[in-house]
Formats: C-alpha cells, structure tokens, sequence
C-alpha cells in the first residue's frame, strides 16, 4: 500500500507540477499576445488621427501619447509613397524607400518588424507600420519606433524559482529576450529541445538537456504572429523537489514499517511455539494452512494445553476470516475515495481552465473598446474645432464600443443566470413569420454593410410554436449574427423553416467559412472560438452559442450543427408544435 500510494502521489505531482509550468507559460504568452494588440490598436487609431490632422496639432498630440506611455513609444513618423519620412517626432527626416516595411504598409497591411537594437540606445525596439487612408486610397505611412522594455517587464514577472530561466528567441533561434540584455542579439542557441521544438512552432512541456548541459523541466509557447519561441526552463531537480522528498519519505516509512512487522513476528512466534513443542504436527498443520482440531488424550498439563491450542486456533481462523473481510471492504472504499479524488481533480482542471479562459478574455474583450473610447474622448477633446463629419466618425466609435461592452455584460450575465437556474421562461403560443421578421430586422443595417443578403424561405400558414418568444429572437439573433460574421462579402444567408409531424424545424445557413470536423464539438463550449488565435479578426465573448445552446435545451431540443471548411455552415434546431404539447 505504502509503494501504491507512493506511485500515485508521484504521478499526482508530476502531472501538477507540468501543468502548472505549460500554464504559466501559455499566460505569459496571451499577456505578451495582449501587449502587442495594444500597440497595434493605438497604432491604428493615431493613423486615422494623423490622416484629419495637421503637423502641429499632431506633434503636440504624440507628445502627449508618449508621456502617457512613458517608455513605450521612442518615436512616431509619417512616410510617403515615395519612403520620405515627412514627419517625425524626433525630427529626423531620412529616407525608407528600402526599409522592408515600406512594401507591406503600401499594400495596405499593419507590418511589425523583427526585434532589433536600436542605433541611439543600443537596446531591442520594434518598427510598427499601418497605412493612413483617405477615399480608402492609402495617403502615406503611420510609424512606430516601439521598446520593448515594458513587454521585458511582464516576462519577467512570471515565477520560475531559484534556478528557472526564461528567455525569448525568434524563428532563427537567436536570443530576442533575456535577463541578461548583453546577450540579447548577440547570442544564438541551436543545442536547445525546446528552441528546436518552438522554432517548428510546437508548443508544450517535457524533461530534456539545455544547452547549458543542465537537466530541466521546460515549457515552450510559440507565438506565431511574431515569429516569436517562449521557453521556460528549471532545473529538474528544483521542479520535482516534492518528489524528491516524497521517496525520502516513502523510504524511511518502509524501513519502519518492515521493522515493525519483524519485531511481531518474533514476538508471536515465541509466544506461541515456545509453549506447544509438544504439538509439533498440529502447530505445522496450522503453518501450513491445514489445521484440524488435536484430539485430546489427557488431562494432564499437555491436554490442557491441547485445548487452549485448539481454541485459539479456531479464533484465529474466525480473525482472519473477518479481517479479510475488513480489508475487501477497505480497498473498496480507498477505490471509491480514490475515483472520487480523481473526478474532483478533472473538474477542478476544467475550472481552472475556464478561469485562464475568462480572464483572458475579458482582459482583451474589455481592455481593446476601452482604450478606443478614451483614444476617442482624448481626441475629441484635445481638438476646438474640428470637422463635423470627423467629430460624428468618433462618436460613432465611442458608441459602437461601448455597444460592444454591454453586450458583452449582458452575455456574461444571461449566462450566469441560466447556469443558477434563475433564467424564467415565459411560454406562448409563436408565430414564426413574426419573430423571423423582428430577428431579421436587427441585424439588416450589418447585413447591408457587408454587402450580405438576408433571405427567409418560410412557408405561409406555418403552425405556430409553444415557446418563449423574447428568448427565440434572443437564439436567433445569436445564430444570424454569427452566421453574418463568418459570411464573405457578397455571401447570403437564409432563415428557413418547414413544418414536420410532430414539429417545426428552423434553420440559419451561411456560404461561410465553415467549421473544422474537430472544432464543431466544442463550438457550444463557454468562451470557445473557432478562431482563438491572436490573429483572428472576429470579435466576440464566445458566449452567444452557449446561451443560445441553453436556451433552446430549456425549451426540450437541441442545437444541430452541418458545417465544411469554405462551404458554410447550417445550424438547426426543433420545437413541437403549439397543438401537439
């Protein structure tokens, strides 16, 4: 039992210490993916800025910035199509006609560079560039010179122990971040199983050799946007130093516990051999597991002793077999106890899962329309006059943004109501025409932005529905408004219902992007999105399916998914009939 539960114990630790790694590392990775997309959303904002701005006005405003971000931004510049640097903010004007960002930010996409030093303080900084538009015509080029200073900070902010080293190298397996910034550049390491692993852009946890010579447990992360490889490492002996003082442990109590049993042995052993030698055949039966009652042949001391013999033979036979008994019932009770133990720590994983999911997405769903809004009031601010059409382009955006966080409150909660079981539904008899025609209505204006035609295929006199009306359009709001988001330009999406026997089945297709065969199962997961990368240009909370999944489960069906990359996508569901409940 000692050496069962050391195994487990073992494997316990293992499994938590590994994980705790690969997690540490991966939220070390979202928060680096999170300082980037600030920088690139500040960028794009200043972009259009700079676009209804002039010089001064903008001097004064990028000042202003870079105070606010003390350290992060060492210069702004704007360059022409011809890569003249036109205006910058250390006034430095020059020429970036062979800058390799200049190709990138002319075809109209946001570039950022590979870390490099830089020449006026010889420490890492990156160049971000995004087109300026007008007339969607691409006017010039907005520029960042950005440290990465503060990105170091957040790294470095992570727990890796006393012998732990982290470190960031790009997709050439050189060294763009280390404690030690002298080497940063300067130093290339290829003798590395985790930078081997990131530079083919894995991700994961696992024993091996560094390139130190040293055994560590190490975690890598690859960030595919930057072409950047995170790796944490830690000396093994320091990860597994639990493991370590479990085998001390494990060894001190088996030396015990074989001590103990020897010492009763001896001490059972003369107890009872000492006074029955003359019984010799019958103590050897007993050994042997063959015991037959002695008979008695006299009434002297050896019969005497003959009957004790018998008797407690005969109770220790009656111990055993209750002992037996005893041990079946405690192993079956430790198997239980420990299938109970296992199941608390799977959900207790799932938990903390979710947890990482959340916090992650609500630092980004939340930080991204926050920091547009004050870029916007800042701006509007900032400015006495300014051109209508301008000012009302910014309050659009600070209203678009603050849309955008009440609905995901409003997600948040209805979620949270329908997992407490506090959602009520108010059934009713429904007619479909209608609440197609309220769901299609409040998303027609993003339809018509897109440039996607919405189309309803429901027949006439459909029989109507028992359900809770507000909470349907709810459902298919979701379900049209996802559909609208993975749909191209130019695409359609239908509504249809048709009447069956017993039921009416509604349906949403898009000509989208479809589903992966592996993501479709998890699509009605809390905070799940299709595309989670950092890279992905959908917004959302990856609560609207979940909800709308609840929903619909509340009034006694389910949501059914059809969906093939690049083909679109068909969700369905169905409800009986108002006359056959």
């Amino acid at each position: 039992m000692v050496y069962v539960s050391y195994e487990h114990s073992q494997a316990a630790i293992h499994n938590s210490v590994n994980t705790n790694l690969l997690v540490a590392t991966e939220n070390t990775g979202k928060a680096i993916d999170n300082w980037m997309d600030a920088r690139k959303d500040d960028l794009r904002i200043i972009s259009y800025i700079a676009e209804n701005s002039e010089n001064e006005k903008l001097q004064k405003y990028l000042n202003s910035f870079q105070n606010e971000h003390e350290g992060v931004y060492l210069e702004f510049f704007i360059i022409d199509a011809g890569g003249n640097i036109i205006f910058s903010t250390l006034n430095n004007p020059s020429n970036a006609l062979k800058e390799p960002f200049l190709k990138d930010a002319l075809e109209g996409r946001l570039f950022i560079s590979d870390v490099s030093l830089s020449s006026t303080t010889n420490l890492p900084e990156i160049i971000i560039t995004n087109p300026m538009r007008k007339n969607d015509t691409i006017t010039g080029i907005m520029g960042a010179r950005v440290s990465i200073e503060n990105l170091y900070m957040i790294i470095e902010g992570i727990d890796i122990g006393r012998s732990g080293e982290i470190f960031l190298v790009n997709n050439k397996g050189e060294l763009i971040f280390h404690k030690d910034r002298f080497r940063i550049l300067h130093e290339k390491i290829n003798n590395n199983f985790a930078v081997k692993e990131v530079i083919y852009e894995k991700r994961g946890v696992g024993d091996y050799i560094n390139y130190k010579g040293e055994n560590v447990l190490g975690s890598y992360y690859w960030l595919p946007l930057y072409r950047w490889g995170l790796v944490v490492e830690q000396k093994r002996d320091e990860a597994y130093a639990d493991i370590i003082t479990l085998e001390k442990e494990t060894a001190v109590i088996s030396i015990f516990a074989v001590f103990c049993v020897v010492l009763v042995a001896i001490v059972i052993s003369k107890r009872i051999t000492e006074p029955i030698e003359s019984l010799k055949n019958g103590a050897a039966g007993l050994v042997n597991g063959h015991f037959k009652p002695i008979s008695v042949s006299s009434k002297n001391e050896i019969g005497e002793l003959t009957e004790i013999f018998n008797q407690t033979a005969e109770e220790l036979l009656d111990i055993r077999k209750k002992l037996e008994t005893k041990i079946k019932l405690a192993n079956k009770d430790l198997e239980e106890k420990n299938k109970e133990l296992i199941r608390a720590n799977e959900e207790l994983k799932k938990l903390d899962n979710l947890k990482s999911d959340f916090i992650s997405l609500v630092s980004h769903e939340l930080k991204t329309p926050l920091s547009a809004i004050r870029t916007s009031a800042e701006f509007l601010e900032s400015e006495d006059t300014m051109d209508p059409d301008v000012e009302k382009e910014m309050l659009n955006n600070v209203i678009m943004n603050v849309d955008r966080l009440t609905r995901l409150i409003n997600d948040i909660l209805d979620l949270s109501k329908i997992e407490a079981g506090k959602m009520e539904f108010h059934y009713e008899k429904v007619n479909v025409q209608e609440i197609a025609k309220a769901a299609i209505e409040n998303i027609r204006y993003l339809a018509l932005k897109n440039n996607i035609a919405i189309n309803r295929e429901i027949p006439e006199y459909l029989s109507p529905l028992l359900a809770d009306k507000d909470k349907l359009i709810i459902v298919l709001n979701n379900l049209l408004s996802n559909a609208l988001k993975f749909t191209y330009n130019g695409g359609e999406v239908v509504l249809s219902a048709k009447e069956e026997k017993n039921y009416i089945e509604i349906g949403i297709k898009d000509t989208g992007i479809g589903i992966e065969k592996d993501k479709v199962a998890k699509i009605f997961d809390k905070f799940y999105q299709a595309d989670s990368t950092s890279r992905r240009k959908i917004g959302g909370s990856g609560l609207g399916l979940s909800i709308s999944s609840a929903i619909i489960r509340a009034h006694g069906s389910e949501i059914y998914v059809e969906s093939e990359p690049r083909k679109g996508s068909l969700f369905y569901f169905r409800l009986k009939k108002f006359e056959t409940i």
